[in-house]
C-alpha cells in the first residue's frame, strides 16, 4: 500500500512516516516503480511503534529497539529490558499522578466542606 494509504490509516502525517524511514525506524519495501509499498505487517509495526511513543519511549531510544528488531530475535533479551525499563518509567509517572490526584481530592473535599 501505498504512503498516503498508511498515513490515512495511522493517522500519521507522510511526512512523519519518511521521517521515521530516514531514522531506521520505517523499512518500507519498493514497488517495481519505485515507490513505498507497505504491508499490514508495517501497519502493526507502525501501531506499536506509536504505542511506544504514546507511552513516553524516546524517539531515540524507539529507533534502537527498531534498530535490535531487525537484528533478529538474537536481540530479544535486549528489547525485553528496554521494556521493563520503560515499564518501571511509567509506573513512576503513575505514582506521581496518584499523589497529584490526591492532593487535588484533598482540595476539593475542602471545598465542598466549605459549601
Amino acid at each position: 500500500m501505498r504512503i498516503s494509504q498508511v498515513s490515512d490509516r495511522t493517522g500519521l502525517p507522510i511526512s512523519t512516516l519518511r521521517y521515521y524511514e530516514r531514522r531506521g525506524i520505517l523499512e518500507p519495501g519498493r514497488s517495481p516503480e519505485g515507490h513505498r509499498d507497505y504491508t499490514e505487517g508495517d501497519l502493526a509495526w507502525i501501531a506499536f511503534v506509536q504505542r511506544l511513543l504514546e507511552i513516553g519511549m524516546p524517539l531515540a531510544q524507539v529507533e534502537e529497539y527498531a534498530r535490535l528488531r531487525r537484528e533478529g530475535d538474537s536481540t530479544v533479551p535486549q528489547r525485553l529490558e528496554m521494556l521493563y525499563r520503560q515499564r518501571r518509567e511509567l509506573e513512576g509517572r503513575m505514582r506521581k499522578v496518584r499523589t497529584q490526584m490526591d492532593f487535588i481530592d484533598r482540595k476539593i473535599d475542602i471545598y465542598r466542606r466549605m459549601l
